[in-house]
């Protein structure tokens, strides 16, 4: 049995993704406001630019998939790739200031390529660098780890915007992409070609795991399908949502701060008492509060039910989060897969992505038709949903 412990190569991983939280938050979130801002809370546009990404990182993700899996190429050269082209993104986002709101369809088009080298290749050094035996540890190390530079982070970068300009502070984003270029270059890949590898093929992946029956990876698979639609179309609806009733990145901040606390005691006690015997209960407590707290703001959007919906959607986003990263990887070994590796991980990426367009697309239609009845139907489909996506996973640790 493999080390539970975090080697050398693991805890790289975990630096660069630290560095891509802060980025993140700066590159979704405060743009998320800053596009709101100076498109005078344009919820079409947000829409669009995030539906233009997850098109490209869907589609992306099954034409990458032959590269990586090719063992010329090197898997964190790609990686690093990705971050670069994250960086010209950002620099873009310097350039154009004010001007962003006439481009965004071409900083998304970069935003979408860079999501795809980035998160195309780092899952599948997520999954080579981690075993079966430490692969929760990892996510519950990783998410508490970034949770606490979302304690600094946000304020910092809040109040810099509110005190200077969102201009400024994308330049030191743009300094710690090349900080994160380096970390990615330290990671130490084992190139040996596994013996059972076969050529990059999504259909003979497919038509291999639909001869055979019952495995796990199949309620998986449908599980993708509703991730998206949960995850990140809710945290934009709560970035939206926050900036339209609370006005300034300032304030977003401190909100965010304040619910990276409890994600931290939540990451810890997923990390210490999570398991598959007592998975059905803990998935139901989390689904139950996040539709309790998307209820509340369907019956009333004010301040104290949008703090009770921030806290039940950032606490427990990130243990299904962790769930849905731990399950990516367990289920190679697992449901033996080995041997397209590569291609259960494109899937998986590029049915998460489609999902996540779909869950875009509700917004924007939202949006078009800019009925706060309608709005609300949204938040209240989405809560519906958590509570099927959290059967399904229970299921899934059940099997």
């Amino acid at each position: 049995m493999k080390s539970e412990k975090l080697e050398k190569n693991e805890m790289f991983l975990i630096s660069s993704d630290l560095i891509y939280t802060i980025t993140a938050l700066f590159a979704e979130t405060f743009l998320v406001a800053y596009l709101l801002k100076i498109t005078n809370d344009n919820i079409i546009q947000v829409s669009l630019y995030y539906m233009i990404i997850n098109f490209i990182h869907s589609i992306g993700s099954i034409f990458i998939g032959k590269f990586i899996k090719d063992e010329k190429y090197s898997k964190t050269k790609i990686l690093s790739l990705g971050i670069i082209i994250r960086a010209i993104f950002i620099l873009f986002i310097v350039l154009l200031g004010n001007k962003l709101s006439n481009m965004f369809i071409i900083v998304a088009i970069f935003c979408g390529i860079s999501e795809t080298l980035y998160w195309s290749t780092h899952e599948m050094i997520f999954v080579g660098i981690t075993n079966n035996g430490n692969r929760k540890g990892y996510m519950a190390t990783k998410k508490i780890a970034s949770t606490i530079v979302h304690i600094v982070a946000p304020i910092i970068i809040g109040s810099t915007i509110e005190l200077y300009s969102f201009t400024k502070i994308a330049i030191y984003v743009l300094a710690l992409s090349i900080i994160q270029i380096i970390l990615s270059l330290q990671i130490k890949i084992d190139n040996k070609v596994n013996a059972k590898t076969t050529n990059f093929s999504i259909k003979n992946y497919i038509n291999t795991i639909k001869s055979k029956k019952d495995l796990r990876v199949h309620k998986y698979y449908k599980s993708n399908l509703l991730y998206g639609i949960v995850e990140d179309p809710m945290k934009t609806l709560v970035t939206i949502i926050t900036i339209m009733t609370f006005k300034t990145s300032l304030n977003l901040g401190i909100l965010t701060t304040i619910f990276a606390i409890f994600q931290i005691v939540v990451m810890y006690l997923y990390k210490k008492f999570y398991n598959r015997n007592n998975a059905k209960y803990i998935l139901f407590a989390i689904s139950v509060l996040i539709f309790i707290g998307t209820m509340g703001l369907v019956i009333d959007i004010g301040k104290i039910t949008l703090i009770i919906y921030n806290f039940a959607c950032t606490t427990g986003l990130c243990i299904f989060d962790a769930i849905y990263n731990t399950q990516k990887g367990d289920l190679i070994k697992e449901c033996n897969i080995e041997e397209y590796d590569v291609e259960h991980v494109m899937v998986n990426s590029f049915l998460t992505c489609l999902s996540r367009f779909i869950g875009f697309s509700l917004i924007l239609i939202a949006g078009i038709i800019d009925n706060m009845i309608v709005f609300k139907g949204l938040l209240a489909v989405i809560a519906i949903l958590v509570l099927i996506y959290s059967r399904i996973i229970a299921n899934i640790e059940n099997l």
